[in-house]
Order: C-alpha cells, then structure tokens, then sequence
C-alpha cells in the first residue's frame, strides 16, 4: 500500500537516447504508453479508495490505527495520481513550478511521516497509552496531506485538468478533518 513508483520514466529517457532512431521512437511509445496505463491505474485507486474512505484496504494492523494505514493508502493513490498528471502535463516546467512541486513534497513528507509514526508505535510494542498521541499525529499529518493535495489543485495551471484531477482525489470533498484540540 505505500507510494508506487514505476520504471517507465527511466525506459522513456532510455528511449530517447537510443542512437537508432526508429527502435528508439518504438521503445519511447512502448514506454510512454506504459507510463499511461499506469497513470490510469493510479487515477482509479484514487477514485475509488476516495469514496470508499479506504474501508477494504487491506493494512498491516486491526486495532485502532489501521483507519489510519488505510488513509495513508489512500492518500498515496491520490498522490501518485497527481505527480503522474503533473510530469505527463507539464513536464520539465513542474520543477519551475516552484510551489507546486513544493506542495507535492508536503505531502509525500506528511505520508512518510505518518507511516513512521505507526512503525514507531508498533516496534515499540504498540503501547496502549501512546495510542491518543498517535492518533492525533495520525490525524495531522493525514490533514496536511490532504490540505496540500488541495492546494496543488487549486494552484494547478491548466485548470481543466485541476478539474478532472479533483474528480478521482476528492470525488466527495474534503472528507479528511484535524483532530479536535480537545483530544
């Protein structure tokens, strides 16, 4: 369930490279049409983990954190949707983008360390009285995610595909909440 990664970026660049132009060209569509599908695949992920909440996913725990494991999917789903619309849009003009590129790090870096929060709670033996400090770093970082996939929408350039991207991350809203100051 953590962030896919795929190979067709490095057989697109391979590709491109090839001195014979012909089997370079044929490589390069092979590849590109690779990345594609498998943007597709990350699109329905997003989509359909966005409106099941994640529910049946399957997580490495059955107590109270696994709500939180299944967030983190789905807000990996949603985060390489995003990153994979943004390289296949604009390409090399994202890292120009500053802020863009900055929000997509946000959230990849509130992901990361959400996981780390929950394998530091299990190594430890999963202690119940951390288990209210957890949920609550949980909670934030899964809010700040999700904050900062919106922020990338909202700020995104072609504001079409912001629209068709909002469709398959937050097809009902922003569902995800804070915890409460009380907690």
């Amino acid at each position: 369930g953590a962030i896919r990664c795929h190979p067709w970026v490095l057989k697109e660049m391979e590709a491109a490279r090839d001195t014979d132009r012909a089997r370079g060209l044929a490589a390069f569509d092979t590849a590109l049409f690779g990345h594609i599908g498998f943007t597709f695949s990350n699109a329905t992920r997003s989509l359909v983990m966005a409106l099941t909440q994640a529910r049946f996913t399957k997580v490495p725990a059955s107590d109270r954190t696994a709500r939180h494991f299944q967030h983190i999917n789905r807000f990996s789903a949603s985060f390489a949707f995003a990153s994979d619309v943004a390289m296949l849009a604009l390409g090399g003009y994202l890292k120009k983008k500053e802020n863009l590129s900055a929000r997509l790090g946000d959230v990849l870096s509130a992901l990361y360390l959400a996981s780390m929060v929950l394998k530091h709670h299990q190594n430890q033996g999963r202690p119940e009285e951390d288990e209210v400090l957890v949920d609550w770093a949980c909670r934030t970082l899964l809010y700040k995610a999700q904050e900062q996939l919106h922020l990338f929408l909202r700020n995104f350039p072609v504001r079409w595909l912001a629209a068709f991207m909002r469709v398959f991350i937050f097809p009902r809203g922003l569902t995800y909440f804070a915890p409460s100051d009380n907690q």
